[in-house]
C-alpha cells in the first residue's frame, strides 16, 4: 500500500478531510459528520493512574481493553479493577477526581455539556471509591454518583463510597463538603404512579448505610457519625493511602465549613444544616464537631495499621507525605496524639431517641420478614417434596405403559416379519430364536421376549434375522428418494426413507444429526429439511437403544435459494509476510443498496510484543479500494498500552462548497478492499500471532448505523491467526 502526504489544495483532499476522519476516531462516527453541532455535546475523562489489573469496556462494545495512563474515557465506558488494583480518573475539563479501589465496576454514565452547565455522572455497581469534586463553577453544573440503592448529588465534596456487589448495599462517608443522598421508589404495583423520593444531606464526619431503596421512610434514621472500622474494612489500601495523603485539602475545605457555621451561630444563634441529621445549636457543639474533623484522618491511619491494611513501613511513608503538605503544626498527623471520635457531637438527644425507636421497629420488622420467609421456604420445600413424589410415581407409570407399548410393537413387528418368510425360513427363524433363548435364559412366551434372572433387561424381536433382540444392531434404512444428485432452488429439501417400527431414522450432515423420525414399517418416512445455500452430502442411519446401523449415503443435494438474503460483512485476512511486515487486508463484502454507507471506523487489537504500526496517520489514495477519490479521507493511528495496542482506522467521504449535495452513499457488490494494513512484526512475536478485530462501526450519510461489529452476538468480534515468519 502506498503512503504519503495527502494535504493538497484545490480539487485534492483538503485539511477538512483530516478533520472529518479524526472526528470519527474520537466521536465514534457521530451524526456530526453530516449535521450541525447540537447544543448538547459530550466531554471526556482521562485515566491518570493505573495500578495492577484494570480493564475498560468501551461504550456499546463487548471487548475489554487493558487500561493505561492518559487513556481517554467517554460516556458509556465501564472500568473494571482486579484484586489489589486501583485506578484514578479525572474529568478532563474540571479536574474532578474519582479514585477506584480493587474489585470494582464503575460506569461513566453521563459526561455532557448543555447550555451553560456540565453534567457528570458515574454509576458504581461493585467495590469502593473516593470521590473528590471541585466546587462546581456554574449553577447548572451537576455531579452525581449512582449505586443500586441511592443517588448521591455532590457539590465541592470529598467522600468515600462502597458498594457490596452481591447485595447492592451502599455505604457513604463524607470527609469534606456535602452529599445529598436520594432514594427513589414507585407506588407498587403500578410503576406509572408518581415516584417517591427520600433525601438526606450528609455533612463532614457523617455516614449512611442503605440496603435497599425502600428500607426506611426517613433517611435520617440511617445517618450516624462515621464508623472508622467499617470505612477502613471496605476501603482498599490504595484508597486509604489517597485519603490520608489528602488531609491538607480536606482540612482546608472543612475550615471553610466551620467558619461559615460559626458566622451563622453568631448571627442566628444556630447553624443551618439543611436536611441533615446533624444539629449545631451552639459554639460548644461546633467545637466538638471541629475536634472530630481534626481527628478523623488520624483515626483512619491508626485503624488501617491495626487491621494490617497498610504495613508500618508504608504508613510511615504515607504520613510523611501527608504531613509535608500540611502547613499548620497542630493539624499534622501524630498517631500518638490521635483521639477517638465523639459520636454524640451534633446529635440531638430527642432526634436520637426517635431514631433509636425507628431502628428498633426496623429490626423487629426485619425479624418478622425473616420468620415469614423461613415459613414460606419450609412450605415450599414440603410442596416440592410432594410434587417430586408425584412426579416419580408418574414416571414409573409412564415407564410401565411405554414398556407395554414397546412389547406390543415388537410382537407385531415380529409377526409382520414372520409373515414374509417362506416355510423353511420360518423354521430356521424359530430354531434360532429357541437356541438364543436357551443360551440367554429368556422366555419367548407372552407379549414379548423377557430376560430371566436378576441382571437382565427387556428386549424384543426385530427385522434382523441373525440377531433378534432389542440390543442388536438395527437394519439400515431403505432410501426411497432422492435416487440421484438434485438441486433445490426454493423451499425445503425432501428425503424419503423406510425402516422398521422398532427403530428410529436419523439424517446426518457429517457428525451432526439434523433430524430424527420413527420408522413406519412399509410406509415411507418423509423428512422436510430447511438447508442453507451450498452442497450437502448427507447420510441416513437407523438407531435403536443407542445402537446404530451402517450409514446410507444420500446423493449430493445442492441448495441454491435465491430468496435467502445476502448478508453484509467485514472480512479480515492476511496478505502475506514480507521483510518483517505482516500485511493484513480489511475488506467490505455485500454492502448493497440496503446497506449503503458514508463512513467507516475499525479497531484492531494486538500484543505489543507481536506487532506495531509505524506507518503515517494520513493514508494516500489506493486505486480500487472502497474510499478512493478526492472527496474521501482515511486515517490510521496506533494507541499503545502497557501490554497491547489498539489500531484505529477511520475513513469517510466529505462535502465541500464546490460539491455540496453531490456526494452520495457508497455500495459494495461482492468483496472489495477497504484498506491494507502493514504491521511490523516484533522481535518477540510468536508464530502464529493473533490480531483481534474488536469493533467496526459503519454509518450512512444521515449518521444511521448500517453495520456494527462487536455489539451483540450477531456481530461478535473476530480473531485472525497471523503468520509472522
Amino acid at each position: 500500500m502506498g503512503y504519503g502526504n495527502k494535504m493538497r489544495m484545490g480539487g485534492s483532499k483538503s485539511f477538512l478531510s483530516l478533520f472529518v476522519a479524526f472526528c470519527m476516531v474520537f466521536s465514534l462516527l457521530s451524526v456530526a459528520l453530516s449535521e450541525p453541532i447540537q447544543a448538547k455535546s459530550t466531554r471526556a475523562a482521562i485515566i491518570v493512574d493505573v495500578k495492577g489489573t484494570v480493564t475498560v469496556k468501551k461504550s456499546g462494545g463487548s471487548k475489554s481493553y487493558t487500561a493505561y495512563g492518559d487513556m481517554t474515557l467517554n460516556q458509556g465506558d465501564v472500568i473494571f479493577t482486579g484484586a489489589e488494583s486501583s485506578a484514578v480518573i479525572r474529568i478532563a475539563d474540571h479536574d474532578d477526581e474519582i479514585s477506584i479501589g480493587d474489585n470494582a465496576e464503575v460506569s461513566i454514565t453521563d459526561l455532557a455539556s448543555e447550555k451553560n452547565g456540565k453534567q457528570s455522572k458515574v454509576s458504581s455497581w461493585a467495590g469502593s471509591m473516593w470521590v473528590k469534586v471541585k466546587s462546581l463553577v456554574g449553577s447548572d453544573d451537576e455531579f452525581e454518583v449512582e449505586t443500586p440503592t441511592a443517588v448521591m448529588a455532590v457539590r465541592g465534596t470529598q467522600f468515600f463510597m462502597g458498594v457490596d456487589p452481591i447485595t447492592g448495599n451502599t455505604f457513604v462517608s463524607v470527609g469534606a463538603g456535602a452529599v445529598l443522598t436520594t432514594t427513589t421508589t414507585y407506588n407498587e404495583p403500578d410503576t406509572n404512579n408518581s415516584q417517591q423520593e427520600r433525601t438526606t444531606l450528609l455533612l463532614p464526619t457523617q455516614q449512611i448505610s442503605l440496603t435497599d431503596r425502600k428500607e426506611v421512610s426517613d433517611l435520617n434514621v440511617k445517618v450516624e457519625i462515621v464508623d472508622i472500622y467499617k470505612l477502613v474494612e471496605q476501603a482498599s489500601p490504595a484508597l486509604l493511602e489517597i485519603i490520608i495523603k489528602n488531609k491538607a485539602e480536606i482540612d482546608r475545605e472543612n475550615q471553610v465549613f466551620l467558619d461559615k457555621k460559626r458566622a451563622e451561630i453568631a448571627e442566628k444563634n444556630k447553624a443551618d444544616t439543611g436536611n441533615s441529621a446533624l444539629t449545631i445549636n451552639d459554639i460548644e457543639t461546633l467545637n466538638r464537631i471541629s475536634k472530630n474533623l481534626d481527628n478523623v484522618i488520624g483515626n483512619i491511619a491508626k485503624i488501617a495499621l491495626e487491621q494490617k491494611k497498610i504495613s508500618p513501613e508504608k504508613m510511615k511513608e504515607i504520613l510523611n507525605d501527608a504531613n509535608n503538605r500540611i502547613e499548620a503544626l497542630d493539624k499534622k498527623i501524630d498517631l500518638n496524639k490521635v483521639e477517638p471520635l465523639d459520636h454524640t457531637a451534633g446529635v440531638d438527644a430527642e432526634k436520637e431517641r426517635i431514631k433509636q425507636e425507628e431502628l428498633a421497629k426496623l429490626e423487629t420488622l426485619k425479624a418478622m420478614k425473616l420468620a415469614e420467609q423461613l415459613k414460606m421456604e419450609n412450605e415450599l420445600k414440603n410442596k416440592l417434596k410432594s410434587v417430586l413424589e408425584a412426579v416419580e410415581l408418574e414416571k414409573k407409570r409412564v415407564a410401565a405403559a411405554n414398556k407395554k407399548v414397546e412389547e406390543e410393537t415388537a410382537k407385531k413387528a415380529e409377526q409382520d416379519f414372520i409373515k414374509q418368510l417362506s416355510p423353511s425360513e420360518k423354521a430356521s427363524f424359530e430354531a434360532s430364536k429357541t437356541a438364543n433363548s436357551a443360551a440367554t435364559g429368556t422366555s419367548t412366551t407372552g407379549t414379548g421376549t423377557t430376560t430371566g434372572g436378576s441382571g437382565g433387561g427387556s428386549s424384543s424381536g426385530s427385522g434382523n434375522s441373525s440377531n433378534n433382540n432389542n440390543a442388536s444392531v438395527p437394519v439400515a434404512p431403505n432410501l426411497i428418494s432422492p435416487a440421484q444428485p438434485t438441486t433445490v432452488t426454493t423451499g425445503n429439501v425432501q428425503i424419503k426413507l423406510k425402516a422398521p417400527f422398532t427403530s428410529n431414522i436419523q439424517i446426518l450432515n457429517g457428525n451432526t444429526v439434523l433430524s430424527t423420525l420413527t420408522g413406519q414399517g412399509d410406509n415411507e418416512v418423509v423428512f422436510d429439511l430447511a438447508l442453507l445455500n451450498g452442497v450437502y452430502n448427507l447420510t441416513a442411519r437407523s438407531e435403536r437403544a443407542q445402537r446404530y446401523s451402517a450409514s446410507v449415503s444420500i446423493p449430493p443435494i445442492t441448495v441454491n435459494n435465491s430468496e435467502q438474503p445476502i448478508v453484509a460483512d467485514v472480512v479480515l485476512a492476511q496478505g502475506g509476510v514480507t521483510g518483517g511486515v505482516a500485511n493484513l487486508n480489511l475488506s467490505l463484502k455485500n454492502f448493497l443498496p440496503a446497506n449503503q454507507f458514508y463512513a467507516v471506523e475499525a479497531h484492531l487489537v494486538y500484543k505489543n510484543s507481536d506487532f506495531s504500526y509505524t506507518g503515517p496517520t494520513t493514508i494516500t489514495d489506493v486505486n480500487g479500494t472502497v474510499f478512493d477519490g478526492a472527496s474521501t479521507a482515511e486515517t490510521m493511528r496506533q494507541v499503545t498500552g502497557s501490554t497491547q495496542s489498539e489500531l484505529i482506522y477511520a475513513a469517510s467521504q466529505f462535502e465541500t462548497a464546490a460539491n455540496t449535495g453531490t456526494i452520495n452513499n457508497l455500495t459494495v457488490s461482492g468483496e472489495k478492499l477497504l484498506v491494507a494494513i502493514p504491521l511490523q512484526v516484533g522481535s518477540g512475536s510468536v508464530n502464529p500471532a493473533t490480531v483481534d478485530l474488536v469493533y467496526v462501526k459503519i454509518v450512512d450519510k444521515t449518521g444511521a448505523v448500517v453495520y456494527e461489529l462487536g455489539s451483540g452476538l450477531a456481530h461478535a468480534p473476530k480473531s485472525l491467526s497471523v503468520t509472522t515468519k
